[in-house]
């Protein structure tokens, strides 16, 4: 599984307009993916701190979990297609912060480390 992820930079002049973004992002994010790019889950977290500190990271990170390298390339290409002009379009009336966006391979809690550990191996190797 992999995980998608949007961090909205904090800056000193920051706005970030949470009640826009659930009620008209998520669900125009949910309306331009239909049909273009399978996921699992799709979510918001919010007001992202470091645990021992008060300091703010992020007003919102959206994540997106997918199945596979398939649905993450996918993504990628959804990214760069006229489709996600909407979505780009939309940012401005919620916040000015900059989205940043990574990807990463999530370990299934349904296997052991061990047994994740081999399978990685094991496909390093072919």
């Amino acid at each position: 599984m992999y995980s998608i992820r949007a961090t909205y930079i904090p800056r000193e002049d920051m706005h970030f307009d949470r009640d826009y973004y659930i009620k008209h992002h998520i669900p125009l994010a949910q309306k331009q993916l239909a049909g273009r790019v399978r996921y699992l889950q799709m979510h918001a977290e919010f007001d992202m701190r470091v645990l021992m500190e008060e300091d703010l990271r992020s007003p919102c990170v959206f994540v997106l979990s997918v199945e596979t390298k398939e649905d993450v390339e996918a993504f990628r290409e959804f990214r760069r297609s006229p489709e996600v002009l909407p979505l780009r379009k939309d940012i401005e009336k919620y916040t000015n912060c900059i989205p940043e966006w990574t990807v990463a391979e999530v370990l299934s809690e349904k296997k052991t480390y061990t047994e994740q550990a081999r399978e990685y191996a094991r496909a390093r190797e072919s």
